[in-house]
C-alpha cells in the first residue's frame, strides 16, 4: 500500500479478553507470549496494525489492538495463543463456533482516529500501560449512565489514547505514557504542538486517576467551561462502584483497580 494511501487509512481499536486453559504450562505460555510479539511485528510489518498490547492478570489475558482499516480478530491475526487458551460459548448469531477472545465493549475514551496520519502524529510513546477495575453487582447501570453522560458532554482531559472497554463487571483500560492530552470537545490540537496538561481533579473516581484532568493549560474556552456531568458522577460517591482488590492484588491494601504486567507489545 502506498504510503499516501495507508496514511489514509481508518483506524479501528478495540480491546478483547480471554482465559488461560487450566494445564497450560509458565513454559508454553511464555513461548507463546513471544510467538504473539513476533505475529504482531509481522502484522505491522504489513501495515494491518499500528500497535498491540497484551496484559496479564493470573489466567485473565487482555489485548488491546488498533486496526489498519478493519477491525483485528485476534484468532487470525495472533494464532499462537490460541492453543493456550480456554473456550468461551459461542454467541448467538453463531453459536456453533466457540471462542477463545472475546470483544469487550468500548464505553469511555478522550478521542476518535479519523485517519493513520493523524492519529499518528507526533505519538511517541515510552510506555503502554494496561489495567483492570472491577463494577460492584448492581451498580453497572449508574456507572455506564454517568459516563455516557461525560462522553456526550466531551470535556474531560485525558490521554488521547486512553481507551476502556467493559465485559461482564469487568473494566479494561489502556492509555500511554507521557499522555497526550486532549478532550472531545476539542479534539485533536491541531498545531501538531503535542500535549496540553490539567490538574487532577481531587476526589476523581479510580478509572480517571493520573490523568490530570480539566482545567490547567487547556483552551480558555475549556477553562470557562465547567464539567456539569462530572459534578453529577462525584456526587455519587465514584469508590462506591468498584469491588475492591484484596490486600496484595493492587499497587497497595484495598485497591479498586490493577495495574496489568504486559506480556507483548508493538
Amino acid at each position: 500500500m502506498k504510503d499516501s494511501l495507508w496514511m489514509g487509512s481508518k483506524v479501528i481499536r478495540a480491546s478483547y479478553r480471554a482465559v488461560l486453559g487450566e494445564d497450560v504450562s509458565e513454559e508454553k505460555i511464555a513461548q507463546a507470549f513471544a510467538a504473539c510479539g513476533s505475529e504482531m511485528e509481522h502484522a505491522w510489518g504489513r501495515r494491518r496494525l499500528l500497535t498491540a498490547s497484551l496484559y496479564r492478570y493470573g489466567r485473565f489475558l487482555f489485548l488491546y489492538t488498533e486496526g489498519v482499516e478493519e477491525r483485528v480478530i485476534p484468532e487470525e491475526m495472533f494464532p499462537s495463543m490460541s492453543s493456550s487458551l480456554q473456550n468461551w460459548p459461542g454467541v448467538i448469531e453463531n453459536g456453533a463456533k466457540g471462542r477463545v477472545w472475546v470483544y469487550m465493549q468500548p464505553y469511555y475514551y478522550h478521542a476518535v482516529p479519523k485517519y493513520v496520519g493523524e492519529w499518528m502524529r507526533g505519538r511517541k510513546p515510552k510506555l503502554r500501560r494496561g489495567r483492570i477495575a472491577l463494577l460492584e453487582p448492581g451498580m453497572w447501570e449508574e456507572y455506564m449512565e454517568h459516563h455516557l453522560a461525560l462522553m456526550k458532554e466531551g470535556l474531560i482531559q485525558g490521554d488521547r489514547y486512553h481507551f476502556i472497554s467493559v465485559h461482564e463487571n469487568v473494566l479494561f483500560s489502556y492509555f500511554e505514557e507521557p499522555k497526550v492530552m486532549t478532550n472531545l470537545r476539542r479534539g485533536w490540537d491541531m498545531d501538531g504542538k503535542g500535549a496540553r496538561r490539567g490538574d487532577e481533579l481531587q476526589n476523581g473516581h479510580k478509572m480517571c486517576q493520573e490523568q490530570e484532568i480539566q482545567g490547567g493549560s487547556g483552551s480558555q474556552d475549556d477553562r470557562e467551561l465547567k464539567s456539569a456531568a462530572l459534578e453529577d458522577w462525584l456526587r455519587t460517591d465514584p469508590e462506591s462502584h468498584f469491588m475492591r482488590f484484596a490486600p496484595g492484588q493492587g499497587q497497595g491494601p484495598d485497591q479498586n483497580f490493577v495495574f496489568l504486567q504486559c506480556c507483548a507489545s508493538i
